[in-house]
C-alpha cells in the first residue's frame, strides 16, 4: 500500500474496543476482514483534500498482504447503513419484526421501523454505532449483526417479541475499480446513473448529427471552445452498441465504465466486441 500522511487508531480487542458516535468514523471497531483482522480507520491528504478509508489492520504498519483491504470511508459507511435499511425496510414489508406478527399491531409496527430507518439516515454515526453490533467483510458478502437491545428499544417493543432474523443481515458485497476511485458494491444496489457520462453521451450524439449534415469537425470544435481531438475522441460515443448507451442511461452500466475509459480507446466497429470490451 502506498504510504502517506495517516493516522490510525490501535486495534481494538472485542473486550475493549471503543465505539463512536462520531458520523466520520462510526464503523470503529465494528467490522472484521475475512481473516478476523479489524478495519481501522486511517486517512490521507492528497491535493490537499483529506480522504478517509477503512483499513485491515495488518496493512496499517506497511503490510503487503494482498487479502487486506483498504476501503474507501464514506462509500463504506453509506453501503453498510444502507444495507441495514433496506434490511429492516424488508423485514416490515414481509411482516418478520415480531416473531409472532399481530394483526391489531401491524399499523405501529411499520410506524416505529419507518421512525427508525429516518433516524439512521438523518443520524447516522449516533444511530448507526448504536445499533450495528458488529461485522464481518469477506470477498463476494458482507455479514452484519444488529444490537437486540437498540433494536427493541428503538421501535418500542419487548425483546421476546423480536423476529429471531431481524439482528442478522447478510447481502452482496464487492469493491470495483473506476480509475483511482474505489466503489462499494453492496446488497442489491439501485441504478446509479453518471451525470457526467450521460451529458457527454447526449452531447456526443448532438455533434454525430451536425457532422452528418456537413459540418467541420473543427468548427464543431471552435464552437464548443474545445480542441478537435476533444471531439473526435468522444463523438464516438454515438456509434456504440445500443445496449451501451441505454445502460449508461439509466445508470447500470459496469461500475468501472468511465468516461475516461471510454474515449482512451479507439471503438470496435463490432457491437459484440464493444460489449466485451467494455464489460457488458
Amino acid at each position: 500500500m502506498r504510504k502517506a500522511s495517516q493516522r490510525s487508531r490501535a486495534d481494538p480487542t472485542p473486550d475493549t474496543r471503543q465505539r463512536t458516535t462520531d458520523p466520520g468514523s462510526w464503523l470503529t471497531g465494528s467490522l472484521q476482514d475475512e481473516t478476523g483482522d479489524r478495519l481501522t480507520p486511517t486517512h490521507t491528504t492528497r491535493k490537499g483534500r483529506r480522504l478517509r478509508y477503512y483499513v485491515s489492520n495488518r496493512l496499517i504498519s506497511g503490510g503487503k498482504d494482498i487479502s487486506g483491504w483498504r476501503l474507501p470511508g464514506p462509500a463504506l459507511e453509506n453501503a453498510v447503513m444502507d444495507v441495514i435499511v433496506r434490511h429492516l425496510q424488508d423485514a416490515a414489508a414481509a411482516h418478520q419484526v415480531l416473531a409472532q406478527p399481530e394483526a391489531g399491531s401491524a399499523e405501529a409496527v411499520q410506524t416505529s421501523v419507518a421512525d427508525l430507518v429516518t433516524r439512521l439516515q438523518c443520524q447516522t454515526g449516533q444511530v448507526g454505532a448504536d445499533i450495528l453490533a458488529n461485522g464481518r467483510i469477506a470477498r463476494g458478502q458482507i455479514d452484519l449483526e444488529l444490537n437486540p437491545k437498540t433494536l427493541t428499544c428503538a421501535l418500542g417493543i419487548a425483546a421476546d417479541h423480536l423476529h429471531s432474523d431481524l439482528t442478522h443481515v447478510t447481502a452482496p458485497f464487492d469493491l470495483r475499480r473506476r480509475g483511482v476511485e474505489a466503489k462499494v458494491i453492496a446488497g442489491d444496489m439501485a441504478p446509479q446513473p453518471d451525470p457526467h457520462l450521460r451529458s457527454m453521451l447526449i452531447r456526443a450524439h448532438g455533434w454525430a448529427r451536425d457532422l452528418k449534415a456537413g459540418v467541420q469537425l473543427m468548427e464543431i470544435a471552435r464552437s464548443e471552445s474545445v480542441p478537435g481531438a476533444f471531439i473526435r475522441t468522444r463523438a464516438q460515443l454515438a456509434f456504440l452498441s445500443p445496449k451501451i448507451p441505454a445502460a449508461i442511461l439509466d445508470g447500470t452500466q459496469p461500475p468501472e465504465l468511465t468516461l475516461k475509459r471510454l474515449v482512451s480507446v479507439t471503438h470496435p466497429l463490432d457491437w459484440t466486441e464493444q460489449q466485451r470490451q467494455f464489460g457488458f
